[in-house]
């Protein structure tokens, strides 16, 4: 009887033993055929099958994870991203973004932390059910944290633009001698407006004044003479740095140099001048240093603007404001998801030049040029053109640059010529057309909703009224073939 207890108990002991063996190499196998699926190569991100791969396929290395050790976070991933947050000159902003998106899109939006420890780096990011709400870089703010890399590398990589002797036109030393105010100088006869430029076609001047002053003055290949030494319209770039030296900056098609008087920007069509002024920054500084206090964004603002009105762009909505002074070297730059902040570039001339004051929001950009941005800007807005008309007709000799109100109102329409052969002009800011047809390549039909339809010569820049009175006048159609108009339900043969 002990005998078969004894067999029956060995047989038990080997079933056992099978069974843990079985479960054992299982086991195993569900480890190597996890880690050959973490370790096999994807196309695409949406093709992973584990955190591991997402990492990987980012270019980190994926370390460990597990439940997070601070409260309100899920889990903590340990990893070494690609990069360093700055590296190679500039910010990984971009890259950071893409990867920590990836992973987020993985985990179905969790509160993690991304932690690496070869660079001392924790990321906090904190989501909702659908998107990232705030990302954390050692508990800065991510907008804060690049701008406080950039503005430090700028510092410790710190450059100047010398000045350069010009010798100017009698133009320029007229205005220099007038320290810059255009009252009692003769431009000649303007011919059109646009987008705050006062247009002297035939002379080749286009001239913006804020405050009574020239702020900027563009001359253009219609000028035809010397503007900056023996230097013309349209002459090449290695000429002007054989004739002014090697002392500028250069950046998207813009070649600037700096005199003592003035800042001179070249590019393939056009010498665009700015002043060089002496500025008090004394007020400035101190409602910077109250801001550095308070933190109070709104009374910064309401002061900077009394202090200083003659910004030469000022964009503002209920969660953005962008505010330049290039002449002084001043940008602010704020919305409810980046906060830029209060930039200082190399055009700065007050005591933060030497003394780098470490202010809340304060950027320091003192080697890059914000009269090279306003510039940038300036050619973006004039080529950012797209022909908004409604018909099939568009003009072969302009483009039609519009905005639209919230109402689905036209709005800032101007005209921009495509071969540079006539004047860019604009309609009147009070303008809110309903409806805009071509009539023909210099003639523009709009409508405007009580009071009347017009036809605008862009040629000659003469208004004639079409019809005018109250009804709606909603255009339906043109056929621009007959030139009849279909308005409130009529046709109309319209005669130019």
């Amino acid at each position: 009887m002990k005998k078969k207890t004894r067999k029956k108990m060995n047989k038990k002991k080997k079933i056992i033993i099978i069974a843990i063996i079985v479960l054992i190499v299982f086991i195993g196998l569900i480890a190597l055929l996890k880690v050959h699926q973490d370790n096999q190569e994807i196309s695409s991100v949406n093709d992973a099958n584990s955190l591991q791969q997402v990492i990987e396929f980012c270019e980190c290395e994926f370390i460990s994870s597990k439940e997070s050790d601070v409260d309100g976070y899920t889990m903590d991933i340990y990893m070494k991203f690609k990069y360093d947050p700055y590296q190679d000159g500039q910010t990984k902003q971009p890259f950071y973004d893409v990867t920590i998106s990836a992973i987020e899109n993985y985990l179905s939006y969790r509160n993690i932390r991304l932690i690496d420890e070869s660079r001392n780096l924790t990321i906090r990011v904190e989501t909702n059910s659908s998107s990232i709400l705030n990302k954390y870089f050692n508990d800065v703010d991510e907008s804060t944290y690049f701008n406080q890399l950039i503005s430090q590398a700028n510092l410790a990589n710190k450059e100047t633009l010398e000045e350069t002797n010009f010798n100017v036109n009698n133009e320029l030393q007229t205005l220099v001698n007038n320290e810059w105010k255009t009252e009692n100088i003769n431009f000649g006869n303007r011919t059109s407006t646009f987008r705050n430029y006062d247009i002297y076609f035939d002379n080749g001047y286009q001239i913006r004044n804020i405050d009574g002053k020239i702020f900027n003055i563009i001359f253009t290949k219609k000028f035809g003479r010397e503007v900056i030494n023996n230097i013309k319209v349209g002459d090449s770039f290695d000429d002007i740095k054989e004739s002014l030296g090697d002392n500028y900056l250069e950046n998207n098609g813009i070649l600037e140099y700096m005199g003592k008087d003035m800042y001179v920007c070249f590019s393939t069509d056009e010498i665009s001048i700015y002043p060089r002024i002496s500025y008090d920054y004394t007020s400035f500084e101190k409602i910077l240093e109250q801001y550095n206090e308070d933190h109070d964004f709104n009374s910064f603002m309401n002061k900077l603007t009394n202090i200083w009105p003659d910004y030469s762009s000022y964009q503002y909505d209920t969660n953005y404001c962008k505010i330049y002074y290039p002449l002084k070297g001043v940008l602010i730059d704020n919305s409810a998801n980046a906060m830029n902040g209060i930039q200082i570039y190399l055009e700065y001339q007050g005591s933060f030049k030497d003394d780098h004051k470490n202010y809340y929001q304060v950027y320091y950009k003192t080697n890059d040029s914000l009269i090279i941005e306003q510039e940038i800007n300036r050619k973006l807005l004039l080529s950012d053109c797209a022909n908004i008309t409604n018909g099939s007709y568009s003009s072969t000799k302009y483009v039609m640059k519009a905005d639209f109100t919230a109402d689905g109102l036209i709005s800032n329409i101007s005209f921009v010529s495509l071969d540079g052969e006539n004047a860019d002009s604009e309609l009147s800011k009070n303008i809110y057309a309903s409806k805009t047809y071509w009539y023909d390549d210099d003639n523009l039909i709009y409508s405007v909703n009580k009071k009347g339809i017009y036809m605008y010569n862009a040629t000659t820049r003469e208004t004639k009224t079409l019809v005018s009175g109250t009804d709606n006048y909603d255009i339906t159609n043109f056929d621009n073939t007959n030139k009849v108009l279909t308005y409130d339900g009529k046709d109309v043969k319209i005669e130019n």
